[in-house]
């Protein structure tokens, strides 16, 4: 069993986006089509040569090292490398990561890879081509996942990113991080890229697994380090984090013994993490200082709710439906009202929330959106409407791109055959 593809695609996500980050700012934005190309040169490298000889004692050094060799090879057969050299890079080794870290100090953010997201939330960029440029280059997500992850085509998403890249050329932008007192300017986004890396892990758009837990993971970690940045720790941060860990409290009872997605009704509650429920308690409460109000206060008071109920039965709708209103009021979004909706059916019954729902059929950003035709399904078949549930069902599997989301569409669509016969 070859055990080296796991392992490189562990590494794409954990250290790819620091590497594309640090050459990028080495040999500038103008060259970052061709720093992603030999990164992942490289890795295609490691597929091979770790099947081959083993894994090295160091694996992380040995991808860097590959990719920072191809690069540099690159420019010195186009003969320009001198050119594009800054003068500052000439005193020191042009190979070594260290002296870029060093060039980042001012901020007081020490992690690397929480740095260049900062830089990548470039204020001469617009919000959507920031996220979608530090997804693609830092994080390593491909077009499809940020596509999923923004509710936007494929090629709407590449020409985003070649936007991004054009115009930080185009304007001689470098990627500086900001000094302490400018962080504030670029922390939504950076917190939009975070959020949105967090839920990549919790609901994963591609791959064979259902959910990856190291994204979450990451994601948790730089929104913490966040939390203890004296110019980042704002209450929308605290509630960031309070919303991820709720969230990664439950990612246990997610899936049953054979990998497959548990909905939260069928969930074994005993597997929830109490302890990391109460941490993401008490950031709750921190970020209720001031009088700020965000989409994160609402999302994670929602999860708090889920949280804290005993059974799913003793679910307070009543008061998540209170919490969706407000969210809505905030932020208008057909996703927020697509939920609002799921709770609305557990307060007044599947038939109010279908009649919601086909009102929301048409909205652009629901278009493709398989969760839409899979919520309906579900819907009509509470409502004893197998024909119509087996129809939306069906309209939600094609759409559907994980074989997780299709599992759990089979399942549902088993539950109408069995009780249309």
């Amino acid at each position: 069993m070859d055990t080296t593809a796991p392992l490189v695609e562990h590494f794409f996500r954990h250290e790819a986006g620091r590497l594309i980050a640090s050459m990028t700012r080495m040999f500038g934005i103008a060259n970052v089509e061709l720093v992603e190309d030999m990164v992942q040169s490289a890795l295609l490298e490691a597929c091979r040569v770790w099947r081959q000889r083993g894994v090295p004692e160091n694996p992380a050094g040995w991808i860097h090292q590959v990719a920072r060799r191809r690069v540099l090879d690159a420019l010195r057969h186009r003969a320009i490398v001198a050119r594009l050299a800054p003068d500052w890079a000439r005193s020191r080794s042009i190979s070594d990561p260290a002296f870029v870290d060093d060039l980042f100090l001012d901020s007081g953010i020490e992690d690397g890879q929480l740095r260049m997201i900062f830089a990548c939330c470039h204020p001469s960029l617009d919000r959507e081509d920031q996220i979608a440029l530090t997804l693609k280059v830092l994080c390593g997500f491909s077009n499809t996942e940020i596509g999923r992850a923004l509710l936007a085509a494929e090629e709407a998403i590449k020409k985003r990113i070649q936007r991004a890249k054009r115009r930080l050329v185009e304007q001689g932008v470098e990627l500086d991080v900001p000094t302490a007192a400018d962080l504030s300017q670029r922390l939504d986004s950076v917190h939009q890229c975070l959020y949105l890396l967090f839920n990549e892990g919790y609901a994963a758009s591609g791959g064979e697994r259902a959910i990856r837990e190291e994204l979450c993971e990451e994601a948790a970690r730089l929104t913490h380090l966040l939390c203890q940045h004296a110019h980042c720790n704002a209450p929308a941060t605290m509630a960031l984090l309070a919303l991820m860990l709720f969230h990664a409290a439950r990612l246990s009872a997610r899936t049953d013994s054979e990998g497959r997605l548990l909905l939260l009704e069928d969930q074994d509650r005993s597997l929830w993490d109490r302890r990391l429920i109460g941490v993401a308690q008490s950031y709750l409460d921190r970020s209720a200082r001031g009088a700020s109000l965000t989409t994160y206060h609402l999302e994670a008071g929602i999860a708090r709710l889920h949280c804290s109920a005993a059974t799913f039965a003793e679910t307070d709708w009543a008061e998540l439906l209170r919490l969706f209103d407000m969210l809505i009021a905030l932020q208008p979004s057909p996703i927020y009202q697509l939920n609002r909706a799921i709770v609305l059916s557990h307060l007044s019954g599947p038939a109010a929330a279908i009649r919601e729902l086909l009102q929301l059929a048409d909205a652009q950003q629901l278009r493709g959106y398989h969760f839409l035709d899979a919520t309906l399904g579900e819907l009509y078949r509470r409502t004893g409407d197998f024909g119509r549930a087996r129809q939306h069902l069906m309209a939600a599997r094609a759409m559907s791109i994980t074989a997780a989301d299709r599992e759990v569409l089979d399942r549902r669509l088993a539950l109408c055959h069995s009780a249309g016969d």
